[in-house]
């Protein structure tokens, strides 16, 4: 992964001070920093990178265009760059990254061109001659972008960290407050969804969409370049042989635009099925032997890394084990709240931070299974959606509710499923008690003694 910083204001900038907010990205791209300061000193954008592809120097970014009214700073990869290629058959390219890809589409066919690119993105465009800034963020929303604004000044980055140091060494007077509505959201889903962030004056930038920001006067206009719905089938395949064969080449191709490195790669291996499915695409698709990693523990109750090892010798990898105790786990949390800059109760962060440590001295580049009981519907919380869709239990569940809170615990827990206050948050409400994080009905109770300490 890279990073991105900027800001525009229509007072001048100080670059040392924008320079160090951009540096607090150093973990995320330790190879190459780069940073560019408008003529007029109004647009600040700057860069930590991650070589993956091309890994010259004339691929660091901010990059420019050949005539100098651009200047473009990306965190991503986009898998289809070199298909892309086709649509600037008058291009000369001076490198072979996707970063000039989508500098260069944009360039000939502007922001339309986001709607193309198919991958992972945060992208920053300033437009020298007309004076604007065009920022976009990819369709499901996979790579961060963080905005703070306050009428003078817009300032965004990859991470939080970025907006809150350069509030502070701007010298900016409108100070960051903790943003209270954020909490019920955190407490009710174990992270804080978008649009909102801990602080009151920072946004998450919407997936899917670009925004045109007018320097001069800091207008700014969201545009939605993508929509879900438009790829949902609206016939669902029946033919089970061949669902099977289309989706086993859709995970073929995807698996394989994913490969496209020029850095050492491997994927991490649970030994679930969805990670072994991918580890089982990539090496039928690699020239070589394809490195994986995953964690085992110490305490044999919480250890399936025998499952992972069981497929890894299936399969021929270079299989790497890391042993971990919980004590490991322990000394992780105060490091993931600096990862993460705000509330985050997901579990599984602390295994994929501690096989990501394992896997980074020996690859850059990783492939994992996350999505996969997504798409296939394997969480227990689609079955409870079904279920809370039949009428009969709709009619009769507040009822078997109160009955359920009498039996032993396992029924208790079920039983919560059933006692939501209506069906506009129903999703949310599976979710959360799947999660076993707190309901609305005892968050009312809950804020109700916290908005006393606030």
């Amino acid at each position: 992964m890279c990073g991105i910083a900027g800001a525009i204001s229509k007072n001048k900038l100080d670059q040392n001070a924008m320079q160090i907010a951009t540096d607090k990205l150093l973990h995320r791209g330790p190879d190459a920093g780069g940073y560019y300061l408008a003529d007029n000193a109004h647009v600040f954008l700057g860069h930590r990178r991650l070589s993956i592809i091309d890994l010259s120097a004339v691929a660091n970014q901010p990059m420019y265009s050949k005539d100098g009214r651009y200047a473009m700073i990306y965190n991503g990869e986009v898998y289809n760059f070199n298909e892309l290629r086709s649509k600037l058959p008058a291009v000369i390219f001076n490198t072979h990254s996707d970063t000039e890809v989508i500098l260069e589409l944009f360039i000939a066919y502007g922001a339309q061109c986001f709607n193309w690119l198919n991958g992972m993105f945060a992208v920053a465009i300033h437009d020298m001659v007309e004076n604007t800034v065009y920022i976009a963020r990819d369709q499901v929303g996979i790579k961060p972008i963080f905005y703070y604004q306050d009428g003078n000044n817009f300032i965004f980055g990859s991470e939080l960290k970025v907006i809150t140091t350069a509030v502070n060494a701007l010298q900016i007077q409108n100070k960051l407050a903790i943003n209270h509505r954020a909490i019920p959201f955190f407490l009710h889903l174990g992270y804080i969804p978008e649009p909102y962030t801990i602080f009151e004056n920072i946004h998450k930038f919407p997936a899917a969409h670009y925004a045109k920001i007018t320097v001069e006067n800091l207008n700014i206009e969201f545009h939605k370049f993508w929509n879900a719905a438009d790829y949902f089938l609206t016939h669902p395949m029946s033919n089970e042989e061949a669902a099977e064969k289309k989706y086993k080449d859709i995970l073929f191709e995807v698996v394989n635009s994913q490969m496209v490195s020029d850095v050492p790669l491997g994927t991490f291996l649970s030994g679930g099925i969805d990670s072994s499915l991918v580890t089982a695409a990539a090496t039928k698709i690699a020239k070589q032997k394809v490195n994986t990693f995953s964690i085992g523990f110490n305490e044999n109750k919480y250890d399936e890394s025998p499952f992972a090892e069981a497929i890894a010798k299936h399969l021929g990898t270079a299989h790497c084990t890391f042993k971990v105790s919980v004590n490991d786990v322990m000394e992780l949390i105060p490091k993931l709240l600096d990862v993460y800059d705000e509330p985050y109760a997901d579990s599984s962060a602390f295994p994929t931070m501690l096989v990501s440590k394992l896997a980074r001295k020996h690859v850059t580049v990783t492939l994992s299974g996350d999505g996969g009981d997504e798409i296939f519907q394997g969480y227990g919380m689609y079955t409870w959606a079904q279920r809370l869709q039949q009428p009969l239990l709709q009619t009769f569940r507040k009822p078997i509710y109160h009955l359920s809170q009498q039996l032993p615990d396992r029924y208790k827990r079920a039983g919560t499923l059933l006692n939501f206050k209506s069906k506009i948050n129903l999703h949310s409400h599976i979710f959360s008690q799947e999660q076993y994080f707190f309901s609305e009905n005892e968050l009312d109770n809950l804020l109700c003694m916290l908005k006393k300490s606030w």
